[in-house]
């Protein structure tokens, strides 16, 4: 399995990253980027839940559910190191998507949903900011979708990494059914400021996993790293903020479900 995917670049077009059931079993994934040969598409969720993320220039998305027409305009996201808006799309909907004022980039993360859902726009007042960790390994963590969202599988949010350092860490992971662990994958999609940056991501599993794997990605700007399961810990060359948009989806669904590697644990004591 390939899990780092560089960038697809700023050529308007819809470009499928991941799609579940093949490269992952729970999680697809697109990127999206509008532009001039590309004001708008047009799409359509099938059985699949969406969380929408939106960077660059405005837009607005409209969308026709099970129960009626939605629209929302979202406007032009002023730094990666703020939070901003996501939006919620229910299984069976029809999704208009449209730049409103240049180019913008947008990315869609999918799995299965269940119907009878209502479109909800997670503005900065619904979303839950906390900073996480300490030292080197302080970040700011927003999370856009969990219980406050009735959504079927999916959890969504972004990490904002810190200049020179540490995230996801200590070390985490979520691939096994035991106490406080639920099996579930995850993508990490990655943006910096200034975009000429780049940071680290190790994933790997325990030694005892029956597929042990130990990969370590240089991203950039624009880069896509699935996480079917596994450690992930996540680094930033010093003077570049490093922000990762995060998807989960799996067996469970309960934020925090995961286990730290007992090797580096400590660190938190």
């Amino acid at each position: 399995m390939k899990l780092h995917i560089k960038s697809p670049g700023e050529a308007p077009g819809v470009y499928e990253i991941a799609r579940r059931g093949r490269d992952l079993k729970y999680l697809s994934f697109a990127v999206i980027q509008l532009g001039d040969s590309l004001p708008s598409v047009e799409l359509e969720s099938g059985e699949e839940e969406w969380a929408l993320d939106f960077f660059r220039g405005p837009a607005r998305v409209e969308v026709q559910f099970e129960g009626g027409q939605w629209t929302a305009e979202i406007g032009r996201r002023p730094s990666l190191k703020d939070p901003w808006p996501m939006i919620y799309v229910p299984q069976a909907s029809k999704v208009r998507l449209a730049a409103a004022d240049g180019p913008c980039r947008i990315i869609v993360a999918g799995a299965l949903g269940k119907p009878g859902g209502r479109p909800v726009l997670i503005g900065l007042d619904r979303i839950v900011t906390k900073e996480v960790g300490r030292d080197n390994w302080t970040r700011t963590v927003h999370t856009h979708i969990a219980d406050n969202v009735d959504a079927a599988r999916l959890i969504a949010g972004e990490t904002v990494n810190r200049p020179g350092g540490w995230s996801s860490c200590p070390p985490h992971k979520h691939d096994r059914l035991a106490a406080g662990e639920v099996p579930m994958e995850e993508v990490y999609y990655f943006q910096l400021e200034p975009p000429q940056g780049f940071g680290f991501i190790r994933v790997y599993t325990d030694p005892d996993d029956p597929e042990p794997f130990d990969y370590a990605f240089a991203v950039e700007d624009g880069d896509t790293v699935l996480i079917p399961r596994g450690y992930h810990p996540v680094s930033c060359c010093p003077g570049y903020t490093l922000n990762y948009a995060w998807f989960l989806a799996g067996e469970g669904r309960t934020y925090g479900a995961w286990r730290d590697d007992p090797r580096h644990a400590w660190i938190k004591g």
